[in-house]
């Protein structure tokens, strides 16, 4: 017994050490980067940028797969059972913290299945009228959603960051505007335009021409500050809501116990890529706002968001279907 102890202690030994190495080695060869949408989209845009990059930076490729669908929860089941070897990652979004009050029991646990390595970027969220509506200001819009009739608010779909941040305004706002959810930013855009919606919550990329070519108007951003993007817009933070950080946002993630050599690896890469000025104007030019920081800010910051939503979708009862 002790003989066949010994050499089971022997065997684990020397496959930590070989495991070591290996990570000490990282990376011997080809890493793939899943985007958890369809190719062409913002997420996969900014997968395709930083895997660019890092290709260059670690010398091996890294091949972009995309596997869209279930709110990415079909992605995230993959990477959740993928080997903590580094060879396997992917650049999560919102649903990541949001699917979990949404969905309820998952296929994987959000908070114990996954090496968070870096948020990316993030868009702002932002408050929209059409250009032809006297409501000007988040003051009149909500004036109007306080008499009888409807107030019909867009978002990019059911359960996506805008659909939350509408629910989220009402609660704070005490206001009970109708959500009217479309499939993707583009559909809703021409009913925006078209004056058939009040207003709509989006992220900037789809309606910008509209706003440049004065058929939208944005009267509000999501969160405490104004946005680069568009600094003439107020915050709803300055206009007395608190709490109103809403984002959508991509971020580099792995399976659980990812080693920390190459988090630090990983994170220092793409930290020094984010600085880059082509790299910000990419960003920028799809409507992102690099972000950055340690891999210990990214999980907090998925902590936080997981708790928000969780709190928020059973205060307001908010279904997916």
């Amino acid at each position: 017994m002790k003989i066949m102890t010994r050499i089971a202690l022997a065997l684990s030994l020397t496959l930590s050490a070989s495991g070591l190495a290996l990570a000490q080695d990282w990376p011997v060869k080809p890493i793939k980067l899943i985007s958890p949408f369809p190719a062409g989209g913002s997420n996969d845009i900014a997968t395709r940028v930083i895997g660019e990059h890092l290709a260059t930076r670690l010398k091996q490729p890294v091949v972009v797969e995309n596997r869209p669908g279930a709110n990415t929860r079909i992605a995230s089941a993959q990477i959740a059972k993928a080997d903590p070897d580094g060879y396997t990652l992917m650049m999560a979004a919102a649903p990541h913290t949001t699917n979990p009050a949404l969905f309820g029991q998952l296929q994987y646990d959000t908070l114990k299945d996954f090496t968070p390595i870096i948020q990316v970027v993030r868009a702002p969220l932002f408050l929209l009228v059409p250009a032809s509506s006297p409501i000007k200001t988040t003051k009149q819009l909500l004036e109007l959603a306080a008499k009888p009739e409807a107030v019909n608010v867009s978002s990019p779909g059911n359960g996506t960051g805008p659909h939350l941040a509408i629910e989220l305004f009402n609660y704070l706002a005490k206001s009970n505007m109708t959500h009217v959810p479309y499939k993707g930013d583009a559909p809703a855009m021409t009913d925006l335009v078209g004056g058939q919606l009040t207003a709509g919550v989006h992220p900037i990329v789809a309606p910008l021409p509209f706003i440049k070519n004065e058929r939208l108007r944005a009267i509000a951003v999501f969160g405490s500050q104004r946005s680069a993007l568009l600094p003439d817009v107020p915050s709803l933070g300055e206009q007395g809501f608190k709490d109103t950080d809403v984002y959508t946002w991509f971020g580099l993630v792995g399976p659980a116990k990812l080693p920390a050599n190459i988090v630090t690896r990983l994170n220092k890469e793409i930290n020094e890529i984010l600085a880059q000025p082509d790299v910000k104007e990419r960003f920028v030019s799809i409507g992102m706002e690099p972000v950055g920081g340690s891999s210990k800010e990214f999980e907090q910051y998925i902590e936080t968001d997981i708790k928000k939503w969780n709190e928020l979708v059973k205060v307001r009862n908010i279904k997916t279907n």
